[in-house]
């Protein structure tokens, strides 16, 4: 089986990487500013104060990107488990089922 070539998978793999990565550390930013002042424009930066519905919306592309991230490491040759790959997307998708169903646990604060 031929892989394509890393020029073109690349970068797709570590916009994904990067996409997951900014949306796990502006949850947590949010989550620890939540209880005290934050300035008006962080408001809408924080995915914690966004709608619930644009948050639930918000994690699945985050989940879409970590899957993408696994399939682009597939087609770079790097070979992942199903369950590996299964285990690192669910997080994602269990935590907008929890918005979208307004789970205690699906908030930093």
């Amino acid at each position: 089986m031929s892989h394509p070539s890393p020029r073109r998978v690349l970068p797709g793999a570590v916009g994904c990487a990067a996409l997951v990565l900014i949306a796990v550390t502006l949850e947590v930013l949010g989550g620890s500013a939540a209880n005290s002042p934050v300035p008006a424009w962080a408001e809408d930066l924080l995915p914690i104060s966004w709608p619930q519905a644009a948050r639930v919306l918000w994690w699945l592309v985050v989940a879409a990107a970590a899957l993408g991230y696994r399939l682009s490491m597939h087609r770079l040759g790097i070979r992942q488990r199903p369950l590996v790959v299964a285990l690192s997307v669910a997080p994602f998708v269990a935590f907008a089922a929890g918005i979208g169903l307004s789970a205690d646990w699906a908030t930093w604060h």
